[in-house]
């Protein structure tokens, strides 16, 4: 039944992207031809008034790659978390419709050439009360919002099952999505281990691993379903298994890619402090060939270290970000609402790759508060709204929701603990 069902979920998100093309396309033409026509009125006045030509604008040299280099960004968020009363506020008769939820961030998250998430949790169409069983629907809106992969290796692997997880893979890759960290077949993980996206010109790979499955075990002939970082992954998560992580970064290797980037779902929920298993294995994965390392799973963002610039396998570190808190967050604990997009702006010049640039947008998860002026709930872009009140636009944003979002700025400049030559925080 699940691949019946999501056949038919392939083709209207088939026919939803034709239409969200023609859109876009629609709306290109409306902002060109006025350009065009604009200038080309321009250049005819000129050409009569006999004016001479006017010297263009410099261009600063870093916003650009220098001649011969290869430029791509990527953004990054943490988890993807959606409880069943935010899900009830999106629900419109029968359907959901959560693209609201991601109207003021679609620009940021849009604006890179790859944007990756944690999505912590499975489809249902069905199951309207379990924990993290989400509608198709969300996965409209996501794709409407920016995101192209999709890392489902986390603690709500299984939740569902075996057929759980293979049932949201499907409907994931229906979407238009990567899905990155699972499989459906010990053949399918043979063959896709290594997710690997070619952009501008820069040859990325991506791994997922996770620390455990909400103490779930994988039944019997299932261990292919997904990269655990633990032989002890139900208990304790102390051992680590190198023998699989190493085999799973050669693989990696192997497709010849410029950049391998791992994404890690592991430490304790509501802990900023790095646990000693972490470092173990992020040094594992590292010292394995693997250049960036993004966590997730403590809802709160983490330290972020920036050890070299130039890409070299087996360098002992690149890149890190242990955390980087909840994207969308139910949490109780206020301080899980402040996530971050964590943008790396890549480039390459004949066979260097480097990180250019870091950088991080803070976010918050908006809940409806009658005390912040908050009426439903929202992702909000932090500067963008700082500056909606430092602007006077009040009935926007409160003058305590202003005051909680310039505090979250600051505490997130603490908690990276990147400092301003590494990284800019657009705030």
């Amino acid at each position: 039944m699940a691949d019946q069902s999501y056949t038919s979920l392939e083709e209207q998100f088939r026919q939803d992207r034709m239409l969200g093309r023609a859109q876009r396309r629609r709306r290109c033409l409306k902002v060109i031809l006025p350009s065009v026509l604009i200038l080309c009125i321009l250049f005819g006045a000129r050409f009569l008034l006999r004016e001479p030509p006017q010297e263009a604008s410099p261009v600063e040299e870093s916003a650009l790659p220098a001649p011969g280099t290869a430029s791509a960004t990527i953004n990054f968020v943490g988890d993807i978390n959606l409880d069943r009363s935010m899900m009830d506020a999106f629900l419109v008769g029968t359907d959901y419709d959560f693209s609201p939820l991601f109207r003021r961030i679609t620009t940021r998250l849009s604006a890179a050439d790859l944007t990756v998430g944690n999505f912590e949790g499975f489809l249902s169409e069905a199951d309207k009360t379990a924990d993290h069983a989400y509608p198709p629907a969300l996965l409209q809106a996501l794709y409407g919002a920016g995101f192209d992969i999709l890392q489902t290796a986390n603690s709500y692997s299984i939740q569902n099952g075996i057929g759980g997880l293979n049932a949201t893979k499907q409907g994931i890759l229906a979407a238009g999505f990567d899905a990155l960290g699972t499989w459906t077949s010990a053949e399918d993980r043979a063959e896709n281990g290594v997710l690997i996206r070619e952009v501008n010109g820069i040859r990325f790979a991506f791994l997922a691993f996770t620390k455990g499955l909400n103490n779930l075990r994988l039944p019997q002939g299932a261990e292919y379903c997904v990269n655990l970082l633990y032989k002890d992954y139900d208990t304790n998560y102390t051992e680590l298994d190198k023998a699989s992580i190493q085999a799973a970064v050669e693989q990696a290797r192997s497709c010849s890619p410029d950049v391998i980037i791992a994404m890690v779902h592991w430490g304790s929920e509501y802990e900023q402090t790095v646990a000693k298993s972490q470092k173990d294995a992020a040094k594992l994965l590292f010292e394995s060939g693997v250049h960036v390392i993004i966590g997730s799973h403590s809802h709160f963002v983490g330290p972020m270290e920036l050890t070299d610039r130039e890409l070299s396998p087996g360098s002992g570190g690149n890149f890190i970000a242990y955390s980087l808190g909840d994207f969308i967050s139910v949490a109780d604990n206020s301080a899980a609402h402040s996530g971050c997009v964590l943008s790396l702006d890549f480039r390459k010049n004949g066979n260097d790759v480097t990180i250019h640039q870091v950088q991080y947008t803070p976010t918050y998860s908006a809940s409806p508060s009658e005390e912040l002026g908050i009426k439903g709930y929202e992702l909000l872009d932090t500067p963008d709204a700082i500056r909606f009140y430092e602007d006077g636009y009040y009935d926007r944003v409160s003058e305590k929701l202003y005051g909680l979002l310039v505090s979250e700025v600051q505490k997130m400049q603490e908690q990276t603990g990147l400092g301003a030559s590494q990284a800019k925080n657009k705030g």
